[in-house]
């Protein structure tokens, strides 16, 4: 454990999962990850919208993956988590590794800020907002981030 445990939790009811769900293209799975009065901002389109629009993008997504019989695999790192009582803000950016059926593979990078709400017991992401434009993230500024269970690497702001 951690000087805070909100962070253990956050790890085990978001970022954990999300890395699985996300490889596993578990739709349900990652959805739940989700407040139904979710706030989404950014991504590919540069709009902003709710959970329907996330679990139909996310549904095509998936689906257009798993088509080709490509695979994918996405990591994050943080550079800001800030947690308390039950309400989180945590920054970063993410790696998304999809390797193709043919073999092949492509990196893409983005960086994200989340807002969390502990719901019945259960930290979910009310607001997300990340890039698909790489953000300026390179492969360098990419391993310097805080990895996910590295929960003491930003002691200025753990709460």
């Amino acid at each position: 454990m951690t000087e805070n445990p909100l962070l253990d939790e956050l790890n085990r009811d978001i970022w954990h999962p999300f890395r699985g769900t996300y490889h596993a293209r578990d739709l349900e799975g990652f959805l739940a990850l989700y407040d139904p009065d979710l706030i989404r901002a950014g991504g590919p389109t540069k709009e902003v919208y709710g959970f329907d629009r996330l679990a139909a993008d996310t549904t095509g997504w998936f689906t257009h993956v798993a088509e080709r019989g490509d695979s994918l695999d996405i990591e994050f790192r943080f550079t800001e988590r800030i947690a308390a009582d039950e309400l989180a803000s945590e920054q970063g950016c993410y790696q998304i590794t999809a390797t193709l059926a043919n073999g092949t593979s492509r990196v893409m990078y983005g960086r994200f800020h989340t807002f969390a709400r502990k719901i019945d017991s259960r930290w979910r992401i009310v607001v997300d907002y990340d890039t698909d434009d790489g953000g300026g993230i390179t492969p360098e500024t990419f391993a310097a981030g805080a990895v996910v269970d590295d929960t003491a690497a930003l002691p200025m702001l753990r709460r």
